[in-house]
């Protein structure tokens, strides 16, 4: 086993890159990303993120409320509020399942839409993520996974008062 000096360690150290400033400034850039998105669409994340997911099951038989609001991480409530507000701005309309009274289906109202034109985003990414070699994938994908975590942990929390 080797043993590193405390010179040697300062300069891995030194080349080692800064992964928590490039997080910061990636949320940086997504924020104003964001807030660019919307104030050119009037649609938020999270209503970009229902349309592009209806839009990918366009063929599907059935696409409910609920399984809208589970993809996008919202509560039935929440899920139910965005379908109103797709529905208001024309985006989607609901109609009445054929055999369930009980379920709605959501549908788009343009089904020929393209996903990568509402979110040409998410493609470029796909495309970057696909030139990874499985190995820095799994890596990249694990550190990822841990960065949502804490991201989801953070906005879930509850603040206690003093």
């Amino acid at each position: 086993m080797t043993q590193t000096t405390g010179a040697t360690a300062d300069m891995v150290a030194a080349d080692a890159p800064d992964v928590a400033g490039v997080l910061e400034q990636l949320r940086l850039a997504e924020a104003r990303l964001a807030r660019r998105r919307q104030h050119e669409s009037g649609l938020a994340e999270t209503d970009r993120a229902a349309m592009r997911f209806l839009l990918g099951r366009v063929d599907a038989d059935e696409v409910t409320p609920t399984m809208v609001a589970h993809a996008v991480h919202l509560s039935p409530a929440a899920g139910t509020a965005l379908i109103d507000r797709l529905v208001a701005r024309g985006m989607v309309h609901v109609e009445p399942h054929p055999r369930d009274r009980r379920k709605k289906l959501v549908r788009p109202f343009d089904r020929s839409a393209d996903p990568d034109h509402l979110d040409p985003l998410t493609t470029r990414l796909r495309e970057l993520a696909s030139r990874l070699t499985d190995h820095d994938a799994r890596i990249i994908a694990a550190f990822l996974e841990s960065v949502r975590a804490v991201v989801s942990d953070t906005a879930t929390a509850t603040t206690v008062s003093p």
